[in-house]
């Protein structure tokens, strides 16, 4: 099994041991919880509910889709690169109490242009495409100062190989654009209307203070005028989509409260990964119940 469970060295590592742990052996109550779950359809998705786990929490895999057994309506794995794709997925328990989505985050290494970037993320595309429900991209490009000429045919020409990938197959599977976001900083909503207008299937906006997140950084997220804050961007952000585009966000979510005002600012899906840290593995059936 993967050392990041058999040798766990820092709160993160635990935390992701109990959450494994917890999953394999689900509370009662969780399960009486789990019927009454309002499943919602999204990017051409069903989703048992509107909580997710972000990237970063299960970089391989390990906890997948048994994320089910712990409240969430979905999960995404990764980063994934050229460099660390998991050799395997791990089997889904047979007994799982929400049919849990699986997204991964796919990420070029070390590209030196734009071009290249979105070579790569078009390889990664396209190993990725049979294994997951939806995919998670962010172009660095995407909030560079790269001329809009150069973006745009980088984003058309990961757009065409998504429909290539969809006509080959014949599956389904969104790919959602990340846009990081300093807590406070509505310049993002700049970039929400073009992707919206280019017809992608979803838009991530990821409130991020930076790495490494420690429990004092964690715990600034309880100032509400910083909670009001990110709302209004989310609210900003949701009326430039005039089209079909979800919009998720995940970051400083730390309460039942914290979600739903985020589900009311207007986000489809929220997802959370450092609550699962420091708050502990039965945050998705507190927020989500």
């Amino acid at each position: 099994m993967d050392s990041l469970v058999t040798n766990p060295t820092s709160a993160r590592e635990r935390a992701f041991l109990r959450a494994c742990i917890h999953a394999r052996n689900p509370l009662p109550d969780w399960k009486r919880l789990a019927q009454h779950a309002s499943p919602i359809n999204c990017m051409g998705l069903s989703f048992p509910n509107r909580l997710g786990i972000a990237a970063g929490f299960d970089r391989s895999g390990i906890l997948g889709r048994n994320a089910g057994n712990l409240g969430f309506g979905a999960i995404e794995l990764g980063s994934w690169t050229q460099e660390n794709w998991p050799n395997h997925l791990p089997a889904r328990r047979p007994e799982v109490l929400l049919d849990t989505r699986l997204g991964v985050r796919l990420a070029a290494t070390a590209p030196e242009s734009p071009e290249q970037e979105t070579g790569q993320l078009v390889h990664l595309l396209e190993r990725a495409w049979l294994t997951a429900d939806y995919l998670t991209i962010a172009p660095g490009w995407l909030q560079q100062p790269v001329p809009f000429r150069q973006l745009h045919a980088n984003l058309i020409r990961l757009r065409d190989a998504q429909q290539a990938l969809e006509r080959k197959t014949r599956k389904f599977c969104p790919v959602v654009y990340k846009l990081r976001v300093k807590p406070g900083n509505e310049d993002v909503c700049n970039l929400v209307p073009y992707l919206a207008c280019q017809g992608v299937d979803g838009i991530l906006i990821s409130f991020d203070f930076g790495k490494p997140v420690n429990y004092a950084q964690f715990s600034q997220w309880r100032d509400p005028d910083l909670q009001a804050s990110t709302c209004r961007t989310i609210e900003a952000c949701r009326r430039h989509i005039k089209g079909t585009s979800a919009l998720l966000t995940n970051g400083g979510v730390l309460s039942r409260q914290n979600y739903l005002d985020r589900l009311h600012a207007g986000a489809d899906l929220v997802q959370l990964h450092n609550a699962l840290v420091f708050e502990g593995p039965d945050i998705g059936w507190k927020l989500s119940q």
